[in-house]
């Protein structure tokens, strides 16, 4: 079931806002209960069958964080591995092995094909939150919780199939016992406002440069430079407000329940290197990687590099030997790790591996270039928001295509190795004939409103004011248009909604959806 779907706008969310208010009367327990079942309803909407091993994921992670409580240190750390490999086996079952089979038959190395398996449907996300709680609650960093409790904080719908990637100790004390279970006004407006803005993010602007997204990406033979370049841009956009206007639609949906989600979007595209990109892209992906992946293997290496008497300093980072090893060697482990996670095709490993290195340079850039250096100046900060963005850009390709080969071949294409090749508006392709093939001007016109907006206004949370607002242009005017719950808001978020209504049925899934 989609958010922005008509069945979750005009019949889900009702009916358990409806729930929610008269259960919460009754205390703690109905409430839990109530919003895990319609959260497995969510689920099971999309395919029954997975409702089980959703449950048996939960159940299973839930008795091992019962055995992590009931027994000495020691045996903790067995039944936290026990755990960890519990839940990346059932992952690597589902997103990789049968990929990895086919691949292995595809190069002559298995005599058949063992076909493939379906999906379940946030495999990725509820995965790791799982593990990210053994692990704190292993460290003494998260509560114990009775089973309804558990079942609650893993799959409250808001958050269940992509994401904000949440830690038990952020969410599950605003569900504490002594709290009222009621709507709060003032929660429920800043929550609708925030899914509207989202819905319309989602339907009107995203899917809009879905289109020819989708027409260049799937034939990257059959066009050219122009066209190839827009496909990319379109692409570009369309990730960048499809999986803001998520983010906006399920923070928004848990605040209308009084619950405050981390943020997971703050105008990445924006951002003036890639260190500062990932601290803006899907930032609790971000913080995930950092807690659990990141600092435990640098940790590791900072161990053995004391143990044979080797520096961990600052210092030994500014040495090509030290940098290798306390710098270059976790992230790329970790980017490494992120691009595995988003797919099991090889061109998500090259994504991984490709931040990886832009990471490196970056650490590298600051670490061997001094503050007061020449070449600092040479970037002032729209050169290196443009250079981020381009760097940026390539690894979309390989996140996008789908495979290496094509990711390969569009990029060779954008740099005119190939040929001028069809336009746009000689698309070879009339079953993707629509308002921007046929009009190039109209896709300029579109792609510029689209920077513009990315680039040049404040986003969501900082007209709502979730967000303390940075030394940006904009600064002086947007206290006098920031959200209130007042006439003007009021007819443009009707407005709005009243659009992507409109758009509804012509909405495609979430494009995190597919990890």
């Amino acid at each position: 079931m989609l958010f922005s779907s008509p069945l979750f706008i005009f019949v889900f969310l009702p009916a358990v806002m409806l729930g929610f208010q008269i259960l919460g009367k009754a205390g703690r327990r109905y409430t839990f209960s109530w919003l895990s079942l319609v959260s497995f309803v969510f689920y099971g909407y999309w395919n029954p069958k997975f409702v089980f091993f959703l449950a048996g994921s939960v159940l299973l992670n839930f008795l091992i964080a019962k055995q992590i409580v009931r027994s000495s240190e020691r045996a903790q750390r067995g039944w936290l591995l026990a755990g960890i490999c519990f839940n990346i086996g059932a992952l690597v079952f589902f997103k990789y092995l049968f990929p990895f089979l086919d691949f292995l038959h595809s190069h002559g190395a298995l005599a058949s094909s063992f076909g493939s398996v379906v999906l379940p449907l946030g495999i990725s996300f509820f995965t790791f939150t799982q593990i990210g709680y053994l692990v704190d609650l292993e460290q003494g960093m998260a509560q114990d919780q009775d089973l309804i409790g558990y079942t609650l904080f893993v799959t409250f719908f808001p958050h269940l199939i992509a994401g904000p990637i949440v830690h038990h100790r952020e969410m599950m004390p605003q569900f504490a016992a002594q709290r009222r279970f009621r709507f709060r006004a003032e929660d429920v407006a800043v929550g609708l406002s925030w899914f509207i803005m989202g819905l319309f993010k989602k339907v009107v602007i995203a899917d809009y440069f879905g289109h020819v997204a989708y027409a260049v990406f799937k034939y990257p033979q059959g066009f050219g430079v122009s066209a190839t370049w827009a496909g990319v841009l379109c692409y570009s956009l369309q990730l960048y407000f499809d999986f803001s206007g998520y983010s906006d639609m399920a923070i928004g949906l848990a605040r209308m329940f009084s619950i405050r989600f981390p943020l997971n979007f703050n105008s990445p595209y924006k951002a003036a290197n890639i260190i500062d990109f990932w601290q803006r892209w899907h930032m609790t992906l971000t913080r995930y990687l950092t807690l659990y992946v990141y600092n435990p293997v640098s940790l590791a290496i900072n161990r053995r590099r004391f143990a044979a008497g080797k520096k961990v300093s600052k210092k030994a980072n500014a040495t090509l030997e030290g940098f290798f090893n306390l710098v270059a060697v976790p992230t790329l482990f970790t980017m490494f790790v992120a691009g595995v996670w988003h797919g099991a095709g090889f061109q998500f490993l090259v994504f991984g591996v490709l931040h990886g290195i832009y990471l490196c340079v970056n650490h590298a850039w600051r670490i061997f270039v001094p503050v007061t250096s020449h070449l600092r100046k040479l970037l002032p900060r729209p050169l290196s928001v443009l250079l981020t963005y381009i760097a940026v850009l390539v690894g979309q390709v390989f996140f996008r295509a789908d495979d290496t080969h094509d990711a390969v071949y569009m990029l060779a294409t954008m740099l005119g190795i190939h040929g001028k090749g069809a336009t746009l508006a000689h698309n070879p392709y009339p079953g993707f004939r629509g308002a921007l093939f046929d009009s190039p001007q109209l896709l300029v016109l579109s792609l510029l409103t689209g920077y513009l907006i990315v680039w040049g206004l404040p986003n969501t949370e900082e007209l709502l004011g979730e967000m303390t607002l940075g030394p940006r242009w904009y600064s002086r005017f947007l206290p006098s248009v920031r959200w209130r719950p007042n006439l003007p808001w009021s007819i443009g978020l009707a407005g709005g909604f009243l659009v992507g209504l409109l758009m509804l049925e012509s909405s495609a899934s979430f494009l995190y959806f597919q990890f």
